[in-house]
């Protein structure tokens, strides 16, 4: 039992109100992301569409930026005992629980949406497996803008990282970043810009979405969207409120994510474009990989797959099969 059960199992009650009037589900939704964020506009989006086709019949409250206190790498735990009856939730920071749901970090696995739509198909009926596992389903992913590295000098050739003292962003970027001749750093984000611009770090490796938002336009000069990796969130929600729910009201919500996932990637592309354009506005300049650098990172990527499936075994037929598939 993980110590989230243990602390939380008797909030397990789903929030299911009924009068003889009228039957009203109520649903809570966690994301750790603001109003501002697209996965948290998205997820507001979908509530809203889910309250109005269903005539209220079931109201999905959204709470954004973690308000509800449950922790970011905690959502998988959180949707399974009932705490909340739906999570938007970062695969990788639920890792912890379910080690397969890193894989979507491992560098020049999945690169752009058009992949990670080929991954999703052939890694879904894993997904699913793991999320059953934890007594709740998928309704429906979407993607985040691949990253890249932010910092004072191009970064275009093989070479060019050599060295260079890079903040990154989780366990799987720092070995990615090592392997690729820089030196990486753990920092926490709150003092990245200030490590930045004192010059204790020399750039950092994140998303246009996270560098325009914390505006490193204005201690480094260029970016690379690198494009190494992409990561999904989720949204899911808990099986025994679903199957509480009435067949109409489950085809509804179903056909509902099914129409609306596609808007949702779009609008992840979207703050993609719009963020480099806030870059370039702010007098970035953004460079591409040449094809030495390509075939460093691919090196880098691949090698790092292998390490992966020791520790991850399951992990090894899935991301065979979506190689075969897609050529890499």
């Amino acid at each position: 039992m993980t110590k989230m059960t243990k602390l939380f199992a008797a909030a397990t009650t789903m929030a299911f109100v009924g009068t003889a009037s009228m039957a009203e589900t109520k649903w809570d939704l966690t994301t750790a992301w603001g109003a501002n964020n697209f996965h948290a506009q998205s997820a507001v989006a979908f509530a809203d569409a889910v309250r109005s086709e269903t005539n209220g019949s079931v109201d999905i409250t959204i709470h954004m930026s973690g308000e509800t206190g449950v922790k970011i790498t905690e959502k998988l735990t959180a949707v399974e005992v009932g705490i909340v009856q739906m999570a938007d939730m970062l695969l990788f920071l639920q890792a912890g629980e379910e080690p397969f749901l890193g894989v979507d970090t491992l560098p020049y696995l999945i690169q752009g949406q058009d992949e990670m739509k080929a991954w999703l198909e052939v890694a879904g009926p894993t997904y699913d497996e793991i999320f059953e596992r934890h007594n709740q389903k998928v309704l429906y992913f979407v993607p985040w803008p691949s990253p890249g590295v932010y910092t004072k000098d191009p970064v275009v050739s093989a070479n060019d990282m050599e060295g260079l003292r890079i903040r990154s962003f989780n366990a799987t970027s720092f070995t990615f970043l090592e392997k690729m001749g820089a030196a990486p750093v753990e920092l926490p984000f709150e003092e990245l810009a200030t490590a930045v611009a004192a010059g204790t770090v020399d750039g950092a490796a994140t998303s246009t979405s996270t560098g325009a938002e914390s505006k490193l336009y204005q201690f480094t000069d260029n970016f690379n969207p690198l494009n190494w990796s992409m990561s999904p969130d989720a949204v899911t929600v808990n099986l025994d409120a679903w199957n509480a729910l009435t067949d109409e009201e489950r085809d509804t919500i179903q056909r509902l994510a099914d129409e609306m996932e596609a808007d949702f990637w779009a609008a992840s592309a979207a703050e993609d474009e719009a963020k480099t354009a806030i870059l370039v506005e702010n007098g970035m300049t953004i460079s591409f990989a040449d094809d030495s650098l390509k075939a460093k990172m691919a090196e880098a990527g691949k090698s790092m797959w292998d390490d992966f499936f020791e520790s991850v075994p399951e992990a090894q037929a899935v991301v065979e099969a979506y190689a075969e598939r897609t050529g890499k």
